[in-house]
C-alpha cells in the first residue's frame, strides 16, 4: 500500500479545542483560571512523559483530553511504536492505548441533564462530521460499546472528552455554553485524535511561547515523536488549539513563525481533517448505513504482505501469516483470515469481555467491536473484528 500521501496519526490525533480560549484584541476566547491547588502526575503517553490530574476510577486529564490507565504507563518501555501484526497479544484493559470505533460509527448516548441547546449543538457538529467523512453516529439501542454525552454544569464553553474508546465507553462532557466549534473539536478526540500543536514537525510552522502557559498545561504543548506524521502540519485543523488557549496573562501561547496569530477557529473541519479521517476510518470499513452492525467485505487479495521496519498509518491494512490486518493507532486488529468463507458474524453468541468474570484458556469474549480468545499464558488474543 502506498503511504506516502496518507494523513498522520497526530493529524488524526489533532483535532480540539475543549477549553477554549479568552478575549483579546484579535480574538474572543473564555477566560481559563490558572489552577490551583491541583496535583499533577507524571505519566507516559505514547512513550512521552507528560503531567495529568488523577481524576479518580482510573481516569486522568490532560486538559481536555480524558485518559485512562490503559492509555497510559508509568515507563516509556512499555510503549511499542511498531508492533508486529498478531503479536500484540495483550490482557484486556492494559496498555491498548487509542483504539479507534468499530464500523466508523460512534453509537451514542444523550444524557437527560443535557439542554435544548446543547443536544441542538450535539446534532449540528455530528452533522458536519457525517456529511464530509466516512463517520456515522447512531443513538443507542442495545449496542455493548457508546459515547455518553452529558451537561458538567459549568457555565462555560468549553468541554471535554475520553480519547477514543475506553473499553466499550466514552464519555464526552459539555458546558453549559459549549458551541459547535469546541463540540466538533471533543469529537475528535472521541474518534481517537490527539492535538495537532503536539506533532514532532510543529516547529517548522509555529512557536509555542510556554512562558505565556498556564502551569501545568505545558504537556497540552509538547512535542509527541512517536506520533505518525502522514499529511502536513494544518493550522486550520479543528484539532489545532487557538492562539490563546491557555495563556495566563493575555498573550498567545501559540504564533506563526513570524509572530502573528492564526484566524480564531470555526465550526467547521479543514480538508486536512476530512482527508486523515477518511483514510484512518476508511470507506467499506462499515456497512455504509451507519447502524453501526455491519461488516467489512474486505479481503486479502491485492494487500502487500506485512514488512518489517516499513512505515504504516493508521487505516493501513496489510496481510501476515494467511490474516488481514488494519492498523489502529496504537496496534494491529486482525480483520479476517485469507481466503476464508465468511460463515457470518463471528462475535455471534459471544459476551463481552467483563472485569469481575473469571476466565479460562479457551474462552472468548467479544472487546471494542473484536473476538478475542484467551491463550494458555493467559494473555487475550485478537481473534478477528466482529460482523466477520
Amino acid at each position: 500500500m502506498n503511504t506516502k500521501n496518507l494523513i498522520n496519526l497526530t493529524k488524526v490525533a489533532a483535532l480540539s479545542l475543549g477549553l477554549f480560549m479568552t478575549s483579546c484584541a484579535t480574538e474572543d476566547f473564555e477566560e481559563i483560571p490558572e489552577s490551583t491547588g491541583i496535583e499533577l502526575v507524571e505519566k507516559y503517553f505514547l512513550g512521552e512523559l507528560i503531567k495529568v490530574e488523577n481524576l479518580g476510577n482510573g481516569i486522568y486529564a490532560d486538559g481536555d483530553m480524558l485518559l485512562s490507565d490503559e492509555q497510559l504507563s508509568d515507563s516509556p518501555s512499555e510503549f511499542d511504536k511498531d508492533p508486529i501484526p498478531g503479536e500484540d497479544i495483550t490482557k484486556l484493559g492494559l496498555a491498548n492505548g487509542i483504539t479507534k470505533w468499530p464500523n466508523n460509527t460512534i453509537i451514542y448516548v444523550l444524557d437527560g441533564s443535557l439542554s435544548n441547546n446543547q443536544i441542538q449543538v450535539t446534532r449540528n457538529s455530528m452533522q458536519e462530521w457525517s456529511s464530509k467523512t466516512n463517520i456515522r453516529f447512531k443513538e443507542r439501542t442495545n449496542e455493548n460499546y457508546y459515547v455518553t454525552i452529558v451537561n458538567n454544569g459549568d457555565n462555560c464553553n468549553c468541554a471535554s472528552a475520553n480519547l477514543g474508546v475506553i473499553g466499550t465507553r466514552g464519555r464526552i462532557n459539555m458546558g453549559v455554553r459549549t458551541s459547535e466549534v469546541v463540540m466538533i473539536h471533543e469529537i475528535g478526540h472521541t474518534l481517537g485524535y490527539i492535538h495537532e500543536q503536539t506533532r514532532s514537525d510543529r516547529d517548522n510552522h509555529v512557536r509555542i511561547l510556554f512562558e505565556n502557559i498556564q502551569n501545568g498545561a505545558e504537556s497540552q504543548f509538547r512535542k509527541n515523536n512517536n506520533a505518525r506524521l502522514i499529511g502536513d502540519f494544518d493550522i486550520k485543523s479543528t484539532m489545532m488549539y487557538g492562539a490563546f488557549t491557555f495563556s495566563k496573562n493575555r498573550q498567545p501561547t501559540i504564533t506563526l513563525l513570524d509572530g502573528s496569530t492564526h484566524p480564531r477557529r470555526r465550526p467547521e473541519l479543514s480538508a486536512g481533517d476530512i482527508a486523515g479521517t477518511n483514510q484512518v476510518y476508511q470507506a467499506g470499513d462499515g456497512d455504509g448505513g451507519g447502524d453501526g452492525d455491519g461488516g467489512t467485505n474486505d479481503t486479502c487479495e491485492g494487500v502487500d504482505e506485512w514488512v518489517r521496519g516499513q512505515q504504516y498509518n493508521v487505516g493501513d491494512k496489510v496481510t501476515y501469516r494467511g490474516f488481514l490486518y488494519e492498523r489502529d493507532f496504537t496496534r494491529w486488529n486482525r480483520i479476517l483470515e485469507c481466503d476464508a468463507t465468511p460463515q457470518g458474524d463471528i462475535c455471534d453468541g459471544v459476551n463481552p469481555y467483563s472485569r469481575n468474570n473469571s476466565y479460562s484458556p479457551g474462552d472468548k469474549v467479544t472487546y471494542r467491536g473484536y473476538l478475542y480468545e484467551l491463550q494458555s499464558n493467559f494473555r487475550w488474543s485478537n481473534q478477528g473484528q466482529c460482523g466477520n
